[in-house]
């Protein structure tokens, strides 16, 4: 049996990148994801980045870790890590790709950590455009 895990994050696009990075990320992460049963959702306000992954452990951590060393982005803070979970959120995408040019749906997720981040993007998801 496989044992899945999921990661929360979240970072500021660093200064010196062009905005037109993040959907070449976006369109990176659902062809590397697709490649070792990650799936997740990638929300974007312009500014700041929230990411939540979901897999096996082992991808999810080498991920996250990768993810971490990134240039393109800076201020990365883990918000929530967990192992052994049961059920993925999004079993149906590979990286669904969010943006939203009102920054107060993120604000809300930049001081929670651990179950209350998970449970603030659970209840962020409905107010955006999800793909």
């Amino acid at each position: 049996m496989i044992l899945l895990g999921s990661f929360i994050y979240h970072s500021e696009i660093a200064a010196d990148v062009d905005i037109g990075c993040v959907a070449e990320i976006a369109k990176f992460s659902r062809a590397f994801n697709q490649a070792h049963d990650i799936t997740g959702v990638l929300i974007f306000d312009g500014q700041r980045f929230v990411q939540y992954i979901e897999g096996p452990q082992e991808y999810v951590i080498a991920l996250a870790n990768k993810i971490a060393l990134d240039t393109r982005h800076t201020n990365f803070t883990p918000l929530h890590q967990a192992q052994d979970i049961t059920q993925r959120f999004f079993a149906q995408w590979a990286m669904a790709y969010v943006t939203d040019d009102d920054a107060e749906p993120l604000a809300s997720m930049l001081t929670a950590q651990g179950d209350a981040a998970l449970s603030s993007l659970q209840k962020l998801l409905p107010q955006l455009d999800a793909a």
